[in-house]
């Protein structure tokens, strides 16, 4: 028998990277897309793609282009399209630019779409928390969603063009609302990393007050919700799941434990000598009941 295909998009990313890699070791013949040659990629991105160069076959398609969409396509006869390529420069800020982002986020669906719409082809589309309210309880996937931020805007956007046209072109459809993915290849100068390097130097850490809340999952648990959903598109045309842990850590809990494992000194945290970010919501987790029920 013939190995299924997938296509999976911006997987310079960092958990696309890891979307491809895990696809490609479960036995799935794997096409990596790019917006450019593999070869013009430099840094934490550059790093990615040759973590995976030896497992995947990599292509260049421009999303927004209809016709390379139709011919990446034709070469590959996907079984499983992954749009996790999105718009996400800047995503945690108020000043995120929603005007660009719904191109690629949302505009460029419909002729995906109208494209696969001819194959015997599912769709997994990379979603977001940020498309939730700020909340105390966990987010259900039934909850009404009120994006506070501009990306979250955008995503759900995307999720919502994704469901109209699922069923306008019978393409069954999930889409993985991801929290906190945390493992190696995220991107230099996020939290996490910004923490390690001051500890295993021996300098103080500043940071806000860290009593928020947020849900944590590592980005290999993340992959393992990807392929489940592979398996899932002949229950309904469309539907939606929390990819997540289910718990509200403690930001400030969480780094103390970490400066624990490092042997690092706790003394070096300045708790409060950040502050926090404009809007950012003092807790942020989701129920992931359905997925682990249904996935």
């Amino acid at each position: 028998m013939s190995r299924q295909t997938a296509i999976i998009t911006g997987v310079s990313s960092f958990v696309g990277c890891h979307v491809a890699k895990t696809f490609a070791q479960a036995g799935w013949n794997t096409i990596a897309v790019t917006s450019r040659d593999v070869s013009t990629y430099e840094g934490i991105r550059a790093e990615r793609l040759a973590y995976i160069q030896d497992d995947v076959d990599f292509a260049v398609c421009d999303l927004m282009n209809a016709d390379a969409l139709k011919d990446l396509i034709a070469a590959h006869d996907p079984d499983v399209w992954v749009q996790h390529a999105g718009y996400a420069d800047n995503y945690a800020s108020l000043d995120y630019d929603l005007e660009k982002s719904l191109g690629l986020n949302v505009v460029a669906l419909e002729p995906l779409y109208r494209l696969l719409a001819e194959k015997d082809c599912g769709v997994i589309v990379t979603g977001s928390s940020m498309e939730y309210a700020s909340s105390d309880d966990a987010n259900r996937e039934d909850d009404v969603c009120w994006p506070e931020f501009p990306y979250g805007v955008s995503k759900l956007a995307e999720t919502v063009e994704a469901s109209r046209l699922a069923r306008q072109y019978n393409v069954p459809t999930r889409v993985a609302r991801l929290y906190i993915p945390v493992g190696t290849f995220d991107a230099p100068g996020k939290l996490i990393d910004y923490v390690i390097e001051k500890l295993l130097a021996g300098e103080p850490v500043d940071l806000s007050p860290c009593s928020q809340k947020r849900d944590f999952l590592s980005v290999e648990d993340l992959c393992k919700a990807y392929l489940a959903m592979t398996a899932d598109f002949e229950r309904l045309p469309f539907d939606v799941f929390n990819v997540c842990s289910g718990e509200a850590s403690e930001l400030r809990t969480l780094l103390e434990k970490l400066a624990a494992v490092i042997g690092a000194d706790p003394a070096l945290f300045d708790f409060g000598a950040r502050e926090m970010r404009p809007g950012e919501a003092p807790v942020s987790y989701g129920d992931n009941t359905k997925a682990r029920e249904i996935l």
